[in-house]
């Protein structure tokens, strides 16, 4: 016996008609924040970052007051046009982020960042220094 609806194919006309079509609407803006390790070596903090598709020049590291800052920018335009270049569709997209560490006892001087195959690497050599006062108990009144 037949069904009553009549075959569509394997999958429905639908699921591959915009299979390679843009990303879908609905991710266009999300922006994820990359993930970072932060390693104590004996000699130095390390911080690896990954940014894939950010170009150096898109990137920002400073340090400043016990504080590492990574930051990036990116922005995106893409423009669909007819026969006589007037816009069909224009998209545009910002993304960007921050993410900041607290590394204390750091010769500031000597802090270098690289980047190679979409991984950011910091290192921030130790002043020497203590790096955390000891704790103090504060009573409550």
């Amino acid at each position: 016996m037949r069904s009553l609806i009549p075959f569509d194919g394997l999958f429905g006309d639908t699921v591959l008609d915009h299979f390679f079509d843009d990303v879908p609407t609905i991710y266009k803006d999300y922006v994820s924040v990359p993930k970072a390790d932060i390693e104590d070596l004996k000699d130095r903090y390390e911080v690896t970052c990954d940014m894939p598709g950010y170009t150096k020049d898109e990137i920002q590291v400073t340090y400043e007051n016990g504080i590492l800052s990574l930051s990036a920018k990116r922005e995106d335009t893409k423009e669909t046009k007819d026969a006589d270049r007037k816009f069909i569709r224009r998209e545009r997209s910002f993304a960007g982020f921050q993410r900041q560490f607290a590394v204390s006892g750091v010769k500031e001087e000597g802090i270098k960042a690289s980047l190679k195959d979409g991984v950011l690497k910091v290192e921030l050599p130790k002043s020497g220094k203590p790096e955390i006062e000891p704790s103090h108990k504060i009573q409550i009144d």
